[in-house]
């Protein structure tokens, strides 16, 4: 926090100090009910944040005095005489900062915040990533007014058939009294549901144009009736800081008592022709009389603030490629298995889906529960956050019904079956996101005490996380729920001027267009949209990602009342995966009607999500090299270069390839050693393969043998020069690369530069696909880049080196091969690291201690592309280095974030801190950039 000047009780009004040893008093007396204690001091501190703004807005402050009449007033122990009290410190507070800290100070040791700094301080820590600007913005967005949010996003997932839609339907009140039979899912089932005060939930059925005018409705009436006028002289300090030449006079004077009802008939004057505001216009006309209760009212099940999106994922594997648009870290997690299937089963499924998603196409029940948890572990941004990991996965068990024993022996069974099942993730942090307790549910009997249970727990781990209660913008709240409104009239995908004008329609608060902008960049972030800032998909918003879904599903599925006379082409689809216009075009007509008039989106969409790319065709195969350095994961189309009239679809290629080896390891061919992309916990979504493949189609020629196309459902290779060609395959969690030649020139060597540029392709693609764009520089790396033995035949053998271990000895040796042997550093990295390797120092007798000049010029010199890497190479771990980061000096400036964590490595590491290593430990952090 910033300095703030100390209020001290001389400089606040005698009726406000009252108030607050009042509120001190309540607070101590309910300290011990946890969510009355939380509910008012939420109640406080949003109206107390209000009061830093120039312009306060009355609708939170009155949202905010009904809802604690609501939920708290004048019940026990808030007599009618202490509901008041409140009333009164939270106008005080509203219209002055001066009481607003002094109370929260005084009653909750709280500091509020009063600058765009200290306003970032209270973001939650995926948007702290923000860019400076996009923080600016929405720190000022708070400052213009915020409602505290709290939303359930509840991800249900697991095998098909395992009975997700049954568990969701038992969860939901209305399902559940329905008694509805429930189908299969397809792609993924969304429900918009309200915590009730009696924990159940129901679904949100009213239109929400509708409950905003309620809700502006009752804060009039609100306003009107509970706001008395603000006590005479308040003494207060100023509220901003003065501009040069501004009286800096500390305390100001209030001659006359604000009327509240004329304040606010002013407000509505302004905007009393428009449609959301003229009917409520004659509230403000009449002052409505006080009626407070003077008995407790019956208990009544009523909503809370607490809203709950249930998404419920379809089970085929043919969904899998698209869990990166859904999955992230502000979901809590259902992980649903079938209890009558052990573990080492394998799973029927229909045909080839297993090849849609990559998984193999006979796989047990063990590897779909560990491939989830995985895809959670990697999409939840685990590695971006500062901390520990906090629990956010639920294990829950059906068919409780089918399976022998008691009640208590189920449940045993049960038990051990989860702790089997995570038995192979020992060591692994992904065991963190693992709640404690697990479940078993029979899902034909709705009105078992389990379904409670398991909504309690959900609530319960929400709570805990970080972005729960977090600070959202009320200006961006109009927003989403025209969004929601144009969902509820079946909207799927808008234009941007759409949104521009729905924007506009907004007379109360529209956004300017950087907070528009940085509007949908969140709620992509979020997943609640899909907005992608390209040049060629910006101007597109896709309301329902449900729909980019139904797209991908298109293209995968078989299509009944097929054209007869395209059977030829359907069968070259079927086979070989190439998707002729012919194709196209009759799956698009044939697709919903949403889907078919954006024919030309989906297109778009399918190109820049890498789920399908145009062949190269090059006029000079040597073009190849000048589109290295042009290519991203959008569509390119460099000078000189023209693309085929057919689409291919990498994930839809069935066709195991040849032997393998005569690809990866041709005889007699000058090749380089073998590259490998490993990723971290052993997980690597298959779809990332196939998007690489994407890539390489349209940047590079397929290559032909016998008049064949090279491209295999694990392998692919590319023409990528005269003589010059690539080779990439995968395996597991490894995707390896190799660049080989046919020239018959015993002294014509592999272009050194032209194997760097490709492999800076390949790696600039796989960060892309994990994301870690979004959460720079707050992010290791999602997989590390290894050099096989050059000497190794087996292409899938391991004998791997860590690039990085090579920058600091000269060699290493190798186990793997029929006998030991040692690597050099030049043999391993002279293709593919060539210009590293010729900037590496003869540094083997530079040991001198390190001292503290030559970290200040460290920090000087280091890029802000590798000093993150930096601090991972001098041994701190990514938990170490983000609190490091969170010091507000280091985040303003990477330079000062460098010095103290090389300061603290210094330390640590005593006589060992030599110039060496660190010189080491720098060439290691950039060896891949």
């Amino acid at each position: 926090m910033g300095d703030q000047e100390e209020i001290s009780p001389e400089d606040i009004d005698p009726e406000a100090l009252e108030y607050a040893h009042e509120l001190q008093s309540l607070a101590k007396e309910i300290a011990d009910n946890e969510d009355m204690a939380k509910q008012l001091k939420s109640i406080l501190e949003t109206v107390a944040n209000e009061s830093v703004r120039e312009e306060r807005d009355y609708l939170l402050l009155t949202d905010q005095i009904r809802g604690f009449a609501e939920s708290l007033g004048v019940t026990a122990p808030f007599s009618v005489s202490r509901t008041k009290a409140v009333i009164n410190i939270l106008l005080l507070m509203w219209n002055h900062t001066s009481v607003a800290r002094y109370v929260m100070k005084s009653v909750y040791n709280v500091e509020i915040a009063t600058t765009v700094d200290e306003m970032l301080e209270q973001f939650p820590s995926d948007l702290k990533q923000l860019d400076e600007r996009s923080a600016e913005i929405f720190a000022k967005a708070l400052k213009d007014g915020y409602e505290q949010v709290k939303n359930i996003r509840l991800m249900v997932v697991g095998m098909f058939g395992v009975g997700k839609t049954s568990l969701v339907n038992n969860l939901i009140k209305d399902l559940r009294d329905e008694n509805i039979i429930p189908l299969s899912t397809e792609g993924i089932d969304l429900k918009r549901c309200q915590l009730m005060s009696n924990g159940d939930w129901h679904l949100d059925k009213e239109q929400k144009q509708a409950k905003y005018k309620s809700r502006f409705k009752l804060a009039l009436m609100d306003a009107i009736k509970n706001i008395p006028s603000v006590p005479r002289n308040i003494q207060t300090v100023p509220e901003r800081e003065h501009d040069e030449g501004e009286s800096e006079e500390r305390n100001t004077v209030i001659d006359k008592p604000l009327d509240r009802l004329k304040e606010i008939a002013e407000k509505v004057q302004v905007h009393k022709d428009d449609d959301d505001i003229k009917e409520y216009f004659k509230l403000a006309k009449e002052e409505p009389k006080i009626e407070i209760p003077v008995t407790v009212p019956a208990p009544v099940i009523t909503n809370t603030d607490v809203t709950v999106s249930v998404w419920d994922f379809a089970g085929q594997t043919l969904y899998y490629s698209t869990h990166q648009f859904f999955l992230n870290r502000r979901s809590i997690y259902l992980v649903l298995m079938d209890m009558t299937k052990d573990l080492d089963e394998y799973v029927k499924e229909e045909e080839r889906s297993g090849t849609w998603c990559g998984l193999v196409k006979d796989c047990t029940y063990l590897v779909v529960f560990k491939f989830w948890l995985n895809a959670i572990h990697m999409y939840s941004g685990y590695r971006s956050m500062a901390g520990e990991i906090k629990p956010t996965v639920i294990l829950v068990g059906t068919r409780k019904d089918k399976m022998l024993g008691t009640d208590e022996e189920k449940d045993t069974r049960c038990d051990k079956y989860f702790e089997r099942a995570l038995g192979s993730f020992k060591g692994s942090p992904i065991l963190k996101h693992i709640y404690h307790r697990k479940f078993l549910v029979n899902n034909k009997s709705p009105t078992d005490n389990v379904f409670d249970e398991i909504r309690n727990e959900i609530l319960h781990l929400a709570e805990k996380q970080d972005y729960w209660g977090e600070n959202y913008p009320v200006r961006w709240i109009q927003m989403e729920q025209s969004l929601d409104k144009m969902r509820d009239k079946g909207k799927q995908v808008l234009k941007l001027e759409e949104i521009e004008e729905i924007n506009d329609a907004n007379k109360v608060h529209p956004l300017g267009k950087k907070n528009l902008e940085l509007f949908l960049e969140i709620q992509h972030r979020h997943g609640n949209i899909l907005y992608f800032n390209t040049e060629k998909l910006r101007h597109l918003v896709v309301l329902a990602p449900q729909w980019i879904i139904d797209v991908f599903k298109c293209f995968i599925t078989h299509l009944r009342y097929k054209d007869p006379k395209l059977i030829e082409h359907w069968k070259i689809y079927e086979d070989l995966a190439i998707l002729k216009p012919e194709v196209f075009h009759e799956i698009m007509d044939n697709s919903r009607p949403d889907i078919k008039d954006n024919k030309e989106n989906v297109m778009k969409y399918m190109e820049y999500l890498d789920v399908m790319a145009k062949p190269l065709v090059l006029d000079e195969t040597d073009k190849a090299k000048d589109l290295i350095g042009q290519a991203t994961t959008d569509v390119v189309e460099p000078l000189n270069v023209k693309f085929l009239d057919f689409h291919i679809v990498p994930c839809r290629l069935k066709n195991p390839p040849p032997p393998i080896s005569q690809f990866t390891s041709p005889g007699h061919r000058k090749k380089t050693p073998v590259l490998c992309f490993v990723f971290v916990e052993n997980f690597m979504p298959p779809s990332f393969f196939h998007r690489l493949v994407a890539v390489c189609i349209r940047t590079w020629p397929i290559s032909k043998e016998g008049g064949k196309d090279l491209l295999y459902n694990g392998l692919a290779v590319f023409d990528i020069g005269p003589t010059d060609f690539l080779t990439i395959w995968f395996k597991d969690h490894i995707i390896y690369a190799r660049i080989s030649s046919i020239t018959s020139n015993a002294i014509t060597d592999l272009d050194f530069e032209l194997c760097q540029k490709v492999r800076l392709l390949l790696r600039r693609s796989l960060l892309n696909f994990v994301g870690q764009s979004l959460e720079n520089p707050r992010t290791p790396t999602a997989f590390e880049e290894y050099i096989q033995c050059p000497k190794m035949q087996d292409p899938l053998k391991e004998g791997m080196f860590r690039v990085a271990a090579f920058m600091y000895d000269r060699e290493l040796t190798c186990t793997e091969c029929r006998c030991r042997h040692p690597v050099e550093r030049e043999e391993a990295l002279n293709y593919w690291y060539k210009q590293k390797l010729d900037g590496l120092d003869n540094d083997d007798d530079s040991n001198k201690p390190a001292v503290e000049s030559d970290l200040l010029e460290v920090a000087k010199e280091i890029g802000e592309k590798e000093y993150w890497m930096l601090g991972i190479q001098l041994g701190f771990d990514d938990a170490q280095m983000n609190k490091l980061y969170d010091v507000k000096e280091c985040r303003k400036d990477h330079r000062t974030f460098v010095f103290k964590y090389m300061v603290t490595w210094m330390k640590r590491e005593g006589e060992k801190a030599t110039q060496q290593r660190l010189n080491r430990a720098i060439r290691a952090a950039r060896v891949n950039l």
